[in-house]
């Protein structure tokens, strides 16, 4: 009981006043903001609880399955789960409208009409894409929970008390973060909610700022005023993190030893039958609709159009989707990758700072809060206002003529995921070996160049990897501050989806998952190689000084 109270005070109490400040700010913005500031935040915070109905309960149920039981078929549902990762969410979007839109293959099929719109569209689709981020997150944290406590308390339990009263609640802290996570990612996006035309926040700031200010009751209303939201919202990730880095922290009880899996006995088939229908409905069936509308074939008879379906369209749209989009592609993994590069170079650095205790490390979360809690709009509002200066002629013809602000937008997007694997790769290296490395007058900056990034070159390509994915596949911000005549694919894909989604823009989102697919299992193996030393690193860390 003793190392439970110790490990929940970690997931507890660490994180405790930076909610409670946070709620306090919450609650003041909202009774200070004018009705229409408060109608948005409304949309927003309800748009954020659909989603939690949807995907808190699923991710927390395959976190639990995959990371502590010994389900037969958990590693491959893991990788299938783990290949969506990083899907974009305009492409879940495309994938559904595609099924269950107004010109979806199935509404068609039906003869009803859609199933898909509005509010609760917006929910089910940022839900559903949420899932993999809970079970990542909760997982993680699940495997975090020591297993000496848990024997332990098998001693005088059965296995399922033991999972109910102490892992599960060892784990609150994770199942937090993740709750957090959602709400973030689902109040800064745009692609959903303006698919669907739901009115929230940052659909707000997007949709005023690419028409410009309009004329209600005889008044000109531009943009909301973003910066009190930015800030609470900043504040609760800041209180995220809090308890994130707290979970992680070196001071936890340490152990060399893998977590105890439970046994499912006679509840394995049920159980995998439960995951099979998850994978089927966070995977499969927004496979299908892409697939289905890809190969649909339309031909004129006497008896009227006759809709059948195609393999070899099919193939031949998806297989022939890079060379018709060829600019777009060029572009967008080009700008992309330029923005991974930069943001792992300026995360690598923040990441050691926050490696060390004092102000710099302190700064270095609030910036990284900062980045997590903006909406896509309101940092490619921000690069306008930098970069868009009449008076500096220099700044105009980069703002118009070069991809700088695109490129800036998307470093911006791509900085706190690289800050966060790079900080974790680093608290892996033993104190001792630092401490060495200082005594023989390396340095700080010389124990970083020197010692740590050669000893974690894995986490940087995992950073580098990860942050790539995030820059390719942002639209929110890169949608306000693209150029005329640079395509980028997100934002192609997103016009065309006002049209529907029809058999190309099927095949190409069909080819564009599949690239984001290898890439979410690539980083995932560069993260294995690096938690796969964590535990030894601390372990070795633990006579050395305390971090």
């Amino acid at each position: 009981m003793r190392l439970l109270n110790q490990t929940t005070r970690f997931s507890s109490s660490a994180g405790r006043w930076a909610w409670l400040v946070a709620a306090a700010i919450v609650l003041a913005a909202l009774a200070a903001a004018d009705g229409r500031i408060r109608s948005l935040v409304g949309n927003t915070a309800l748009l954020v609880l659909g989603a939690w109905l949807v995907s808190l309960p699923l991710g927390t149920l395959a976190a639990i399955l995959f990371a502590r039981t010994d389900l037969g078929a958990r590693r491959a549902a893991a990788a299938l789960l783990g290949g969506i990762l990083f899907v974009p969410l305009y492409l879940h979007a495309a994938a559904w409208e595609a099924g269950f839109g107004l010109q979806g293959w199935a509404t068609l099929a039906l003869g009803r009409g859609a199933w898909l719109e509005g509010f609760s569209a917006a929910a089910w689709i940022h839900g559903v894409a949420s899932v993999p981020w809970v079970a990542l997150i909760v997982g993680t944290g699940l495997r975090l929970v020591e297993p000496e406590l848990e024997e332990q308390a098998l001693l005088d339990g059965a296995p399922r008390d033991v999972l109910v009263r102490v892992t599960l609640p060892a784990s609150l802290g994770a199942v937090g973060v993740a709750a957090l996570w959602v709400a973030v990612t689902t109040s800064s996006e745009i692609a959903v909610t303006d698919l669907f035309g739901v009115r929230t926040f940052a659909e707000e700031i997007y949709t005023q700022t690419a028409i410009g200010p309009q004329e209600v009751n005889g008044a000109l209303v531009g943009p909301p005023g973003f910066l009190p939201t930015l800030l609470v919202t900043a504040l609760a990730v800041l209180g995220g993190l809090v308890i994130l880095l707290a979970i992680t922290s070196a001071g936890r009880p340490q152990t060399l030893r893998g977590p105890f899996l439970y046994p499912l006995g006679r509840w394995g088939p049920v159980a995998s039958g439960i995951v099979a229908l998850a994978v089927l409905l966070v995977v499969g069936i927004p496979a299908i609709n892409l697939v289905s509308k890809a190969g649909i074939v339309v031909n004129q008879t006497a008896a009227g159009r006759v809709r059948t379906w195609s393999l070899e369209k099919c193939v031949l749209v998806v297989g022939g989707a890079p060379w018709r989009y060829r600019q777009e592609f060029g572009w967008t993994i080009m700008i992309g990758s330029l923005a991974a590069t930069a943001a792992v170079l300026a995360g690598t650095i923040l990441a050691w700072i926050a490696r060390f205790e004092g102000i710099g490390r302190k700064l270095v979360w609030t910036l990284v809060a900062a980045g997590l809690a903006a909406p896509g709009p309101a940092i490619g509002l921000a690069v306008i206002w930098l970069l868009n200066r009449p008076g500096a002629p220099l700044l105009i013809f980069l703002y118009d003529q070069s991809i700088l602000a695109p490129l800036a937008a998307q470093t911006i997007r791509a900085l706190p995921p690289a800050v966060l694997v790079m900080w974790f790769a680093f608290q892996s290296i033993p104190r001792s070996v630092i401490d060495a490395a200082l005594v023989d007058g390396a340095g700080s900056w010389g124990v970083l160049w020197r010692v740590a990034l050669p000893w974690k070159r894995s986490a940087t390509i995992a950073a580098w990897l990860l942050a790539a994915v995030v820059a390719i596949g942002d639209l929110s911000a890169s949608i306000l501050t693209v150029p005329p005549g640079v395509p980028l694919l997100p934002v192609r894909i997103f016009t065309l989806l006002h049209y529907g989604v029809e058999d190309q823009v099927a095949g190409i989102c069909l080819a564009l998952s599949a690239g984001f697919a290898a890439s979410g299992w690539l980083v995932a193996l560069a993260l294995a190689a690096v938690v796969g030393r964590v535990g030894a690193g601390r372990a070795e860390g633990r006579s050395g000084a305390p971090r």
